[in-house]
């Protein structure tokens, strides 16, 4: 102990001589340097980012979007292309257009997918649950806003919200520029998870069942829209934006499951 606080000390010294402030960073080695974060995240995510080799984290960065930094620790998924869309190989996936990713600590990350990303297009705003509330999949977890229209979601698994994504607040754009990482919506701890992960589709399955959805919204948007095909069965992006015309709410009690 005498030890660390001689490091700690020295560290702190160091630092304002840099012209640092002492609390600018928050060091992850040193248990009374961050105790402060751990009344925050746990202390198990603070041993998690040891392991993981990360020294030092902005402290106000640390403060403001927890849960970000933890996703971000986390490797990048590996993507297959299906008729256009993207799909994160090792998520599992709602028929609503949700996603589910099982974490290292137990808890589920929930998303949308590339295909509501490319259909609805980017959203005005996002209603996201609070911490606390209690989820039941296939049941709304959160809304989609978009020029006065609702795309309500479903939940792809049941259980407690423990952490939201803030900058989806303030950015809501992202989920629909890169759904699967930095626009991610909440961590779940589930409850059903056994039960519900056999609901859900996982590899192989996934691509069967984007391409069946993908030859589905090439019939509901008729033959007038054969020209958004392009090589390889790709769309192009934001369907809704460029063709207003299309009913909102057809499209999200079709693709979507969910209706109003």
């Amino acid at each position: 102990m005498k030890n660390n606080v001689y490091e700690f000390k020295k560290k702190k010294v160091d630092s304002q001589a840099k012209g640092l402030h002492a609390k600018s960073l928050i060091d992850l080695d040193q248990p009374f340097d961050y105790e402060e974060v751990a009344a925050i995240t746990g202390s198990e995510y603070v041993r998690n980012l040891q392991r993981e080799g990360m020294s030092f984290i902005s402290y106000e960065e640390l403060k403001s979007n927890v849960a970000d930094l933890l996703v971000r620790a986390v490797a990048k998924p590996k993507y297959t292309k299906v008729s256009g869309f993207q799909v994160a190989d090792d998520y599992y996936h709602h028929s609503g257009h949700s996603w589910a990713h099982l974490e290292n600590d137990g808890t589920v990350r929930i998303g949308i997918d590339d295909f509501t990303a490319k259909v609805f297009g980017p959203a005005d705003t996002i209603n996201l649950p609070l911490v606390g509330d209690i989820l039941k999949q296939g049941e709304v977890g959160w809304v989609l806003n978009r020029n006065d229209h609702r795309a309500p979601m479903q939940s792809p698994v049941s259980g407690t919200v423990r952490a939201v994504n803030n900058r989806i607040k303030a950015q809501p754009g992202i989920t629909h520029n890169d759904p699967y990482e930095e626009g991610w919506l909440f961590l779940l701890d589930p409850s059903r998870l056994e039960n519900n992960l056999k609901e859900l589709f996982l590899g192989q399955e996934s691509f069967q069942w984007l391409e069946k959805e993908n030859q589905s919204l090439l019939e509901f948007l008729g033959p007038q829209y054969e020209r958004l095909a392009a090589t390889g069965g790709g769309l192009i992006d934001d369907i809704y934006g460029h063709f207003p015309e299309i009913e909102w709410d057809r499209l999200v009690r079709t693709f979507l499951r969910t209706g109003e």
